[in-house]
């Protein structure tokens, strides 16, 4: 993507980017909420199985990250995400037409595959329109129109699953609401295909970045470290979340999409603003009370009896993971020059495929010997060791970034006045 010339965030390619991602989110953010339940409920499988088939799509995008690297940085960034984002139309259309247990595993490590690619690929296009004094804010303006659909989504695909019960009665009303969710996913993916039309894709930049062996294109050795700490921090965040329909369930609390409504509100407030503090004070002083908010924040939730106990959770939850996320995911993308940005997120979604897999299969595993509420409340093991291993790494990370600085200043002197 073209340099933009201007200091400010809002250039041409990051809006684009910007609606994309935000359609995207709202297919993503419809369904999130509903696949436990769709599978335990509808295909009827066992808790250990539905935590392996919500996380299963991680795991399959993270054994794809040595063919998705290579492919992202070789290949016109623009057209890939078109097709990565028809395909993830086609398989919400293949969990609508086909419902069975296989069918949905099939559709499911399709979706793996595709997964293998967007995240890095809407990450690097995003902060490579970005201007370097703004790189953490940005990242964190960047998913504000996911956190949005956090007040939308949620409680639009619980009202689209019992719609289903509205027009029919018993087995047959719940299917079909879950095939009107699955439709409509398909639907916003269509759109969001929309304003990546609009992008102007630099080839010749392009071939400036494609000079590196295929193998030297998988995964960063300097930005590891930091990925290490986003896979904990993902575990503990994407456990909890992928389990609070069916423990609100468990013990009886009603309306929990205001959850998420709650969540996206506080970080529609706040996000921006820890985005500039980090670019001002720096991320380190600030990641370490932020792991602290959130774990406190999943001790609230899974000791909640009512709606407002929980919502107090959730607005910690949103405190806390605003900080932390945003903040991990720029220190990994500083790790590597400009021209390796596109390695340092395939890195980085190594590390967040990664820790969405193993948070529930984790939970799952919790949940078999005992209830929703231990397995949330079980996410802060992950989040301690997160928390130990970016204390342990910071000063690497310093170092890497002042011998970033120098090469960069070194480019800088060797070209023509």
């Amino acid at each position: 993507m073209p340099n933009p010339s201007k200091t400010s965030v809002w250039n041409r390619t990051f809006v684009c980017m910007f609606l994309a991602q935000t359609c995207q989110s709202f297919a993503q953010q419809t369904v999130n909420i509903l696949i436990a339940r769709y599978a335990t409920d509808t295909l009827g499988v066992s808790a250990i199985v539905m935590g392996n088939i919500v996380g299963l799509y991680f795991g399959v995008a993270l054994a794809m990250r040595p063919v998705a690297g290579p492919l992202i940085t070789k290949l016109n960034k623009r057209n890939l995400l078109i097709f990565v984002y028809f395909t993830g139309g086609i398989v919400n259309l293949g969990y609508a037409l086909f419902n069975t247990t296989e069918a949905f595993i099939a559709f499911r490590v399709i979706q793996g595959v595709q997964y293998s690619f967007m995240g890095s690929l809407t990450m690097n296009i995003a902060v490579d329109s970005l201007p370097k004094d703004k790189m953490t804010s940005g990242i964190a303006m960047y998913g504000l129109g996911g956190i949005l659909m956090q007040t939308i989504g949620p409680n639009f695909g619980l009202w689209l699953r019992d719609l289903g019960s509205s027009i029919r009665s018993g087995a047959e009303g719940v299917l079909l609401g879950y095939k009107i969710a699955f439709f409509f996913a398909s639907a916003m993916l269509a759109v969001a295909v929309i304003p990546l039309f609009l992008i102007k894709y630099d080839e010749k930049r392009a071939e400036l970045v494609n000079t590196d062996k295929w193998y030297k294109t998988i995964i960063s050795k300097h930005a590891i470290p930091m990925a290490l700490v986003v896979l904990f921090a993902n575990a503990a965040n994407s456990g909890y979340r992928s389990f609070l329909d069916p423990f609100a369930n468990e013990v009886g609390i009603p309306n929990i999409g205001l959850f998420s409504t709650t969540t996206a509100i506080v970080m529609l407030c706040t996000r921006p603003m820890s985005g500039r503090i980090m670019d001002r004070v720096g991320v380190k002083k600030v990641l370490p009370p932020g792991m602290a908010i959130l774990a406190l924040a999943l001790v609230i939730i899974s000791r909640s009896t009512t709606l407002p106990m929980v919502l107090v959770g959730a607005a910690l939850s949103a405190l806390g993971s605003g900080i932390v996320l945003p903040g991990l995911q720029s220190m990994c993308v500083q790790t590597e020059t400009a021209s390796r940005r596109a390695v340092a997120t395939n890195t980085l979604y190594a590390g967040i495929d990664t820790g969405n897999w193993i948070g529930p299969i984790w939970g799952g595993i919790v949940v078999s010997s005992t209830n929703y509420s231990t397995a949330i409340l079980a996410g802060i093991a992950p989040l301690l060791i997160a928390l130990a291993i970016f204390l342990f790494f910071i000063k690497g990370f310093t170092n890497r970034l002042k011998t970033i600085a120098a090469l960069e200043k070194g480019k800088e002197n060797q070209e023509p006045q």
